[in-house]
């Protein structure tokens, strides 16, 4: 049997336009760096065209290097960005370099940029041309003033911008050479991209030598490429400054991967309604600008990728997220160091396992010492404070970048269900709690602006449900979102006074758990369909239902989702728990969250009738917390109480189970008009016939369960713990 090949750790690669002279002994050198580096490398030789004897003399090392050196030949010249694009396509390896063929930088070098790249962390390391040894004549000061030029132009203090000798990872280099527009020279502009990309970069002093053999594109032809040079720098400033887009690596990767299908366009009039209000979107805002409409026009058309470039996308964002973790948080970096893990180990979802679980534990007690990136900026990261499911308090911090995400696959999300941004919507929800005067007032705006009225639901009651429902018919929403329990209590209301026309196109549900006979009721009272929204405070909508209904999209763009028991996947159908990585919050990234929810996989190959490639979770079970343990290790999810007791809503109009010590649980009860004894013996007993017949349950009647001014109601609560990759306990989904 063939052992399998090593995989390559570098590739090289050098543009060659009439080079015969040069090529031998270049890949002579090179092939001397790899070996001296002890490194498993490849030498990508691309002929541009090349009227010379280049074809044969690379043909010629390809023969004596054979799987070292590689060719690859345009028929016609495409010039040296052309050249690098074949070249990086063609690239083997995780990591690349450039290099000119003319031997004027010097291959021995490419060791020192190589592992100064790894041992710094740096995305970029550029070797910029030393001015020892070089003739200073006039193409030596023409290159000094562009150098100037550029530095002054984009905010740089670059030895050698212009210099295109360098080295980072293979999906860099292709992000870098999508640029817009026509340029003469559009190599000289490499670090421009760079820079305006948001990548970080380091540069090394190189040597650098005369041309000794063949001839230069610029001999006798200086001056005419300074003045193109110089309307280059124009349109360069225009891209990378003027345009000013914020570095969107989803947007990046489309540029390399056109999606499948292209988003519709607006009609006129909802596209009018788009600019007007984002034209007045800053004045709106507090912490986000629109810079959303770059993301969300990104995801509009990311959400068609096939799957596999879905997972593509994911796993570069991954990458990203380890190199930046690694480089600029001391948490991170101890706990890869402490399980002998750098970046490199790091290639994408299949090695997540290797890094440890975090959870809010961690957070809480890193969050002011070790946890946040050293390299933010304060003034672009908002403080997120929750209560927590246990009534704990939590806070962690989101960067702006994160935020406008949010918006954005918010936006995308609802109109899966048919609405249109500008269509009136009704939000189930809290206005401006939290607010500051001038908050509020801006929260209000948009609101006006974007056609959304709120309906404050912990204000919810009886005698308030009428001129809540009136005013919901009037502004007759096409959408309505908001909390699963505040849907429940308006249909439940619709269903007995019925003769309120509220008939919106869909409804959102969110922040609890949908039972079958919720959404049931919910879609008969309000004629329309249900799509539901999984989601937390620490990251707002994580996967959302599509018109298909066959499980929750993930926000692939922004997370990656595993569904875990034991530390391993669980199969589909089964249920795991949510173990989530955040791709896109750099102040305090979330690796492998444990985040407590529990919910059904999905198998990974099942293509939705949609049409996305976004992955899939299946029903989203409850949470950790709401896992009642019974006796002799029987446990059942928070979601059974709920389902079970949907045939005994005429008894009991409201419940609650809690349990606070093992073998024992409190079950809260409001009492329906057709209560009786033997009711409650009869659910008792199904209780400890899934509970175990030595279950106490204490029985505690009351007269309402209230719901918390955020509008949740938890329907089981368990301050017990239960370590789903531990020992973890068997749940099976047929109980719910």
């Amino acid at each position: 049997m063939t052992e399998p090949l090593e995989p390559l750790e570098l590739t090289v690669i050098a543009p060659c336009y009439n080079e015969e002279l040069n090529v031998r002994e270049l890949a002579r050198r090179v092939v001397s760096v790899f070996q001296r580096g002890n490194l498993r490398g490849e030498l990508v030789l691309v002929n541009d065209g090349s009227q010379d004897d280049t074809k044969s003399v690379i043909q010629e090392m390809e023969a004596a290097y054979p799987g070292v050196v590689v060719g690859i030949h345009h028929g016609v010249n495409q010039g040296i960005t052309g050249a690098w694009k074949t070249g990086a396509r063609a690239a083997g390896a995780p990591v690349v370099a450039i290099i000119d063929a003319d031997l004027q930088y010097q291959p021995e070098d490419l060791l020192r940029l190589y592992r100064t790249l790894l041992e710094s962390n740096v995305d970029i390391v550029q070797g910029w041309r030393s001015a020892v040894g070089r003739e200073r004549g006039t193409r030596y000061h023409l290159s000094r003033g562009l150098n100037t030029i550029l530095n002054a132009t984009f905010g740089m203090k670059l030895q050698d911008n212009k210099s295109g000798f360098l080295v980072t990872s293979k999906e860099i280099l292709e992000d870098l050479l999508t640029y817009d527009g026509g340029y003469y020279y559009w190599q000289s502009f490499i670090m421009v991209a760079a820079h305006a990309k948001g990548y970080s970069y380091k540069q090394i002093e190189t040597l650098f030598e005369n041309r000794r053999a063949g001839t230069s594109f610029l001999d006798g032809n200086a001056y005419r490429a300074a003045a193109r040079s110089l309307v280059d720098v124009g349109k360069a400033t225009w891209e990378y400054r003027v345009k000013n887009r914020p570095p969107d690596t989803t947007r990046q990767f489309l540029r390399r991967h056109p999606p499948q299908f292209e988003p519709k366009p607006r009609s006129p009039a909802k596209q009018a309604h788009w600019r007007g209000y984002m034209g007045a979107f800053n004045a709106t805002h507090w912490m986000i600008t629109r810079d959303v409409e770059h993301y969300y026009e990104s995801l509009n058309r990311s959400q068609w990728l096939a799957r596999s470039e879905l997972r593509e996308l994911q796993d570069e964002k991954l990458r990203r997220l380890v190199r930046h973790a690694y480089r600029n948080v001391p948490y991170y970096r101890e706990r890869m160091r402490e399980s002998g893990l750098t970046p490199r180990d790091i290639r994408g979802q299949a090695d997540l396992h290797k890094l440890p679980f975090l959870t809010k534990k961690d957070i809480r007690e890193h969050l002011y010492f070790d946890i946040l990136s050293e390299n933010h900026d304060k003034r672009q990261v908002l403080k997120i404070t929750t209560s927590g499911s246990t009534g704990e308090p939590f806070v962690c911090y989101a960067d702006r970048a994160q935020l406008e995400f949010r918006w954005a696959a918010t936006l995308r999300s609802q109109e899966w269900t048919g609405y249109e941004f500008g269509d009136p919507c009704v939000r189930l929800w809290h206005q401006t709690l939290g607010m500051s005067k001038s908050q509020a007032a801006r929260e209000i705006a948009d609101a006006k602006l974007c056609r959304r009225k709120f309906i404050p639901i912990f204000e919810m009651s009886d005698a308030k449900l009428q001129a809540m429902v009136r005013e919901i018919a009037e502004w007759q929403p096409v959408l309505m979102d908001g909390y699963a329990e505040a849907l429940d209590f308006l249909a439940h209301y619709l269903k007995e006074c019925g003769n309120v026309d509220v008939r919106p196109t869909a409804l959102m549900s969110s922040a609890q758990t949908l039972p079958d006979q919720s959404r049931k009721l919910i879609e008969e009272a309000f004629g329309c369909k249900v799509f539901d929204k999984y989601g937390s405070r620490e990251f707002s909508g994580l996967a959302y239902e599509c018109s298909a209904h066959t499980g929750h999209h993930v926000v692939g763009e922004g997370y990656i989702v595993e569904v875990l028991r034991e530390g391993r996947p669980v199969a589909p159908g089964e249920v795991g728990e949510v173990v989530i990585t955040d791709l896109n919050n750099y102040c305090l990234p979330f690796i492998r969250y444990r985040i407590g929810d529990l919910a059904e996989a999905t198998d990974p190959n099942f293509e939705c009738p949609c049409g996305r490639g976004l992955p899939l979770v299946g029903k989203i079970e409850g949470r950790v917390q709401s896992i009642i343990q019974g006796t002799d290790k029987r446990y059942l999810p928070g979601t059974f109480f709920a389902h079970y007791l949907k045939e005994f809503d005429h008894a009991i109009r409201r419940f609650q189970v809690v349990q606070e010590q093992p073998n024992a649980m409190i079950f809260r009860v409001v009492k329906g008009e057709r209560y009786s004894d033997d009711v409650l013996e009869e659910i008792l007993a199904t209780f400890r016939h899934y509970l175990g017949d030595d279950m106490r349950i204490d029985v505690d009647f009351v007269e309402n369960i209230e719901l918390v001014r955020t509008g949740k109601r938890l329907a089981a609560v368990s301050r017990l713990n239960v370590d789903f990759q531990g020992d973890a306990p068997e749940i099976n989904p047929e109980l719910n």
